[in-house]
């Protein structure tokens, strides 16, 4: 069933509420309340439902707000706000994941053996490939890392929620994984830390949900995928599905965007791709070994199907994703009044939300940290899952 717009209203109110004035990012736990905008809904439905996946997360800030951080952390985790969060999470699970997810089906040894053939031989990552011949490099990157950065800012920390409990042998495999994520102890050389560090490198802000109102639909609907696989103990399966293809696919694409950056960006911090292009080889290899094949060996043939079904509904949401983040960066380069770079608009002064399919007028309209859109009406040739921010 779908979740009623004024459900949705309210809780806008009820999380603005709870934010209070000027929140910093680590506390900010708003969504934008759209009104009766049909072709907003999904992608508030998509805020929301990572706003109940991030609950299940600790964030501090890197400064201390004013007067204290224990108020505004009491308000963002507060049982209330947690308890509406996660009433809404079933009923958006249903109807914005679930369906995506494929039947399971096929046998899993085959499947592994065509997938590693069909990673190693295919072609270089589109969004780096078109990039390399672009204009305005920076600000197609920087637009990438934004979109990015909900996963990659607590990288693993979703996956971490797949490793408690007690499941035997497999389990510590998958826990030496995380280990490896969360930089073996060493806090410089945690992965998301490493994330950080790109970030700055191309001026950007490091807080986690610092960029909240750029992430567009698409970017929500990738995470929040992500999100559903490892906040739901019954996918338990489908999650090591999830692992052997992104540790596998991860191979290729880091190093993409590691030979990138060095071509295009020598000052840029490339260490977070050089980093998983290297390790990511082995943990493949842990994934199959020590995960795959002991489960399929104690539990019997359905089991390898739902690790294919993972598998699989991973790869789909990494390819609409790619796909949509590369048709972003084209639309907004042949967009005849587009204005690159942020600095059009401070953060406060972004108004709502818009999508291609809105009622636009001329108003200009920023789009992600790619820039502004002179003439709003631009947007109507943009991926249909765009979104872009009205501006003064």
């Amino acid at each position: 069933m779908s979740v009623d717009p004024r459900t949705l209203a309210d809780l806008a109110v009820r999380l603005a509420d709870s934010a209070g004035v000027a929140p910093v990012a680590a506390f900010d736990g708003r969504i934008d309340n759209v009104g009766d905008d049909p072709s907003l809904r999904t992608y508030v439905k998509h805020q929301v439902l990572l706003r109940a996946y991030q609950a299940r997360y600790v964030v501090l800030p890197d400064e201390v707000p004013a007067g204290g951080v224990l108020e505004p952390m009491g308000r963002h985790y507060d049982a209330g706000r947690l308890g509406a969060l996660a009433a809404l999470r079933p009923g958006l699970e249903a109807e914005l994941i679930a369906p995506l997810a494929p039947e399971p089906t096929g046998e899993v040894g085959p499947y592994v053996a065509a997938m590693l053939t069909e990673i190693r031989d295919a072609p270089e990552n589109g969004f780096t490939a078109w990039l390399g011949g672009a204009g305005h490099r920076d600000d197609h990157y920087r637009n990438f890392l934004v979109q990015s950065s909900p996963d990659l800012l607590a990288e693993a920390s979703a996956s971490a929620l797949g490793v408690v409990g007690d499941f035997g042998e497999p389990q510590s495999a998958l826990f030496r994984i995380l280990i490896d994520e969360f930089g073996y102890g060493s806090h410089p050389r945690k992965h998301s830390v490493l994330f950080r560090a790109t970030l700055k490198s191309f001026g950007l802000d490091d807080a986690y949900n610092g960029y909240w109102p750029w992430f567009d639909t698409e970017a929500l609907a990738l995470h929040n995928t992500i999100h559903w696989l490892f906040q739901n103990p019954g996918n338990i399966f489908r999650q090591v599905g999830f692992l052997l293809y992104a540790e596998t696919a991860y191979q290729r694409s880091t190093k993409a965007h590691h030979r990138y950056l060095r071509q295009h960006h020598p000052g840029a911090d490339a260490r977070y791709f050089a980093e998983h292009a290297h390790i990511d080889l082995h943990h493949t290899r842990m994934v199959i070994d020590e995960a795959v094949t002991p489960l399929v060996a104690r539990f019997g043939p359905q089991v390898g199907a739902e690790i294919i079904a993972g598998a699989d509904l991973t790869k789909a949401a990494f390819a609409r994703a790619g796909a949509h983040l590369l048709g972003v960066s084209q639309a907004f380069a042949a967009a005849p009044s587009a204005r690159w770079g942020v600095a059009g608009a401070a953060r406060a002064e972004l108004g709502r939300p818009v999508t291609p399919s809105s009622d636009l007028g001329g108003a200009p309209v920023q789009v992600g940290v790619l820039g502004v859109l002179e003439d709003g009406r631009d947007l109507a040739a943009f991926p249909p899952a765009a979104i872009g921010r009205l501006t003064p």
